[in-house]
């Protein structure tokens, strides 16, 4: 059967700016080349069908009565909760969104969901696409988030990216090629719940606009990196004021002391992915951490959307 509407979100990295850009930092996000997609479709129930695959696999299944999305609140319990949650608040925005529940969803992540490549945020940005609303608004009313994976969602390149309210500040850019065949994305094994993570730090309250003004340097000064060495010195710069903000020690230092490069933590510190550069060969660093347990390595155009 064909859908009667179909809509795809990127799944995202963040590379620079982790817990900082929910201050105003600027930070650095990449859309990946993995995504999820909704498809909505014609139903003879009256309640909605909401059916989720991962990987080709259904994992969740269950109906929505139009009572349920009216009178929903989101405690973080179930999944179903926040589908409900979410819907709720998009017809809110837009009234006139899902006058009929006699639908059928079906959404698919072509990632595994433990990868923490965004899961929520490409199904709160399909929704919004869906409703018809604004999705940085959708974003904030679900999620406490800074948005910039919402921002990933809809390039197909590299971005810039500062929070602003309903309308972020995002600057598509150029990634330095010469360094893509030196960098690498090693899947730690750990889910981190970000928005867990993020309620941390904001409970932490505000940042030192000193601290928020040298990321945003870093941002840039990650692009600009003539050589290696300069890359490197970026990475180690901001790992280790990160790892002050937090009181961690980096994951270099952490994990991976003697490896020949820099390490850098990604998105919530502690599990999912690192992102390494080094002049080591492909097999050398498959080698390395495949010896650490670590067998989900991925190179640059492997996972960076638009460059393989």
């Amino acid at each position: 059967m064909k859908p009667l509407y179909k809509y795809y979100s990127n799944a995202k990295f963040l590379l620079t700016g982790e817990y900082l850009v929910l201050h105003g930092a600027l930070a650095l996000a990449i859309p990946l080349n993995y995504g999820q997609i909704l498809e909505v479709f014609e139903s003879e129930e009256t309640d909605l069908e909401w059916l989720a695959y991962e990987k080709g696999k259904l994992w969740l299944k269950f109906s929505i009565s139009d009572q349920e999305i009216e009178n929903q609140t989101y405690e973080g319990e179930t999944e179903k909760e926040f589908v409900c949650f979410l819907l709720n608040k998009a017809k809110k925005m837009n009234p006139s969104f899902l006058n009929s529940s006699s639908l059928k969803i079906r959404t698919e992540i072509d990632f595994e969901r433990s990868w923490g490549l965004g899961s929520s945020a490409t199904l709160i940005n399909n929704v919004a696409q869906w409703a018809e609303v604004n999705p940085y608004d959708l974003h904030s009313l679900v999620s406490n988030g800074s948005g910039f994976d919402i921002a990933c969602a809809n390039y197909c390149k590299p971005i810039l990216f500062r929070r602003n309210g309903s309308y972020p500040l995002i600057y598509p850019v150029d990634f330095p090629e010469k360094f893509m065949s030196q960098l690498y994305f090693v899947y730690l094994g750990k889910k981190q719940k970000s928005s867990d993570s993020v309620r941390a730090f904001l409970n932490e309250g505000e940042c030192e606009q000193e601290k928020v003004d040298e990321i945003t340097q870093m941002s840039k000064d990650i692009l600009s990196a003539e050589n290696s060495q300069e890359f490197d010195t970026v990475i180690k710069l901001h790992e280790l004021l990160v790892s002050e903000l937090l009181g961690q020690k980096c994951v270099k230092e952490k994990l991976f002391s003697d490896f020949e490069g820099s390490v850098k933590s990604l998105g919530a510190w502690g599990g999912d992915f690192v992102m390494v550069r080094s002049d080591l060969s492909k097999k050398e660093i498959l080698s390395y951490f495949y010896k650490a347990g670590l067998t989900k390595v991925f190179s640059w155009k492997e996972m960076a959307l638009g460059t393989n």
